[in-house]
């Protein structure tokens, strides 16, 4: 009736915030099953706590790089995995336990390219 619908996930991750990006990359047209450049931003206390992160990314898979000096912490990407609902609550769930493995944790979220 003139009325386009967007898409929505077809489940949800359990995370209000997880479920908004997901949905507003669905309302922008992203097919939730291509893999896509998806970002993860974990905060740390200091530099050997950046390198656990960045060490124990990589070793499940993740390019890494470590933030500029004036802050502690990593970016990990990967551009081999759709952006779903069950591989965001993996990320998620991979990522607050490595944040808790380093005095000062902190994972920050996500982001993921769009459409």
């Amino acid at each position: 009736m003139g009325i386009l619908k967007r898409k929505q996930p077809a489940t949800t991750t359990g995370h209000a915030g997880d479920d908004q990006t997901l949905a507003a990359l669905a309302n922008v047209g992203a097919d939730l099953e291509t893999p896509r450049l998806w970002e993860h931003f974990v905060y740390c206390e200091d530099e050997p706590g950046a390198a656990i992160l960045e060490t124990q990314a990589r070793e499940a898979g993740w390019d890494a790089s470590r933030f500029a000096d004036d802050h502690h912490g990593i970016v990990a990407s990967r551009t081999d995995r759709p952006v779903n609902p069950e591989t965001v609550v993996a990320a998620r769930e991979f990522f607050e336990t490595l944040a808790s493995a380093v005095p000062g944790g902190d994972y920050d979220g996500w982001g993921a390219e769009g459409g």
